[in-house]
C-alpha cells in the first residue's frame, strides 16, 4: 500500500498519494468543482465562475500539499474545465518553488 506523500491538510483532505497522477484529469476537476455548493457532477458546467475557480485552486493546492502561484493572464486560461485541466497539467508538472 502507497503511503501518504503528505498528511491531510487541516480539513482533512486527502493529498497526494505516491504513484497518482501530478495533476487532476477532467473528472477529478469536475468533482471537485461539484463539492463547491454541493452538486452533483452533472449540474458542472463547462464554463468556471470566479467563486468556482477560487475554490478549484484552494482544492487543488489542498490536495498536492503546495500553493499554486497563478497570474492573471494563467487564471483567466481557467474560465472552463478544459482550460482548467491543460493549465493545472501545465502548472502541477513544474518543480514545487519554481
Amino acid at each position: 500500500m502507497d503511503a501518504p506523500v503528505a498528511a491531510a491538510g487541516s480539513l482533512g483532505v486527502p493529498r497526494q498519494r505516491a504513484g497518482e497522477p501530478a495533476s487532476p484529469g477532467r473528472d477529478e476537476v469536475v468533482a471537485m468543482l461539484a463539492s463547491y455548493g454541493e452538486r452533483s457532477p452533472e449540474q458542472v458546467r463547462e464554463r468556471i465562475d470566479s467563486l468556482e475557480l477560487a475554490w478549484l485552486v484552494h482544492q487543488v493546492e489542498q490536495r498536492h500539499g503546495r500553493m499554486l502561484d497563478l497570474d492573471d493572464d494563467v487564471l483567466m486560461r481557467m474560465t472552463t474545465v478544459t482550460g482548467a485541466v491543460e493549465v493545472l497539467a501545465e502548472v502541477l508538472a513544474e518543480p514545487a518553488g519554481d
